[in-house]
């Protein structure tokens, strides 16, 4: 986006703000992209399952998908953990099943993925290699 394209002051609740925020810093945008971002997608989402879909059309529609994929990764992940973690656990077993992930290719599969992995290692948790697949994944607190 330009400095040209057309501005416009917004009000947003306050914990609804404190979200996007959120949001943005874990996908690394800015507020506006953010927003920008979100909004988009949720137009792409509107489209009815009689449309004609363009090539074009596809494969904007299919690299949206993966970037909310990567982030619903994410949050269930860290979601699991919390939720686990206050009952005592170490050991964590993330449940993708729903999500389908069997359907992208071994890029798009990595990809998806990236976030939630790297920022799983930084914060020191141990992914277990053997157990990621379409259908999720296992990590631990290292003893």
């Amino acid at each position: 986006m330009s400095r040209e394209d057309p501005q416009f002051r917004i009000r947003l609740p306050v914990e609804l703000k404190g979200k996007v925020e959120e949001s943005a810093k874990i996908n690394n945008r800015s507020l506006n992209a953010e927003i920008v971002h979100r909004l988009n997608a949720s137009f792409l989402s509107e489209i009815s399952s009689d449309e004609l879909i363009s090539a074009q059309d596809a494969l904007e529609i299919i690299s949206k998908a993966k970037d909310e994929l990567s982030g619903v990764i994410f949050k269930r992940t860290f979601a699991e953990i919390n939720r686990k973690v206050r009952m005592g656990h170490t050991s964590f077993s993330i449940d993708l099943t729903d999500l389908e992930l069997d359907g992208l290719n071994e890029n798009d599969f990595e990809s998806v993925f990236s976030l939630t992995l790297e920022r799983l290692k930084e914060l020191g948790y141990v992914v277990w290699e053997k157990t990621w697949d379409s259908q999720g994944f296992m990590c631990a607190i290292p003893e």
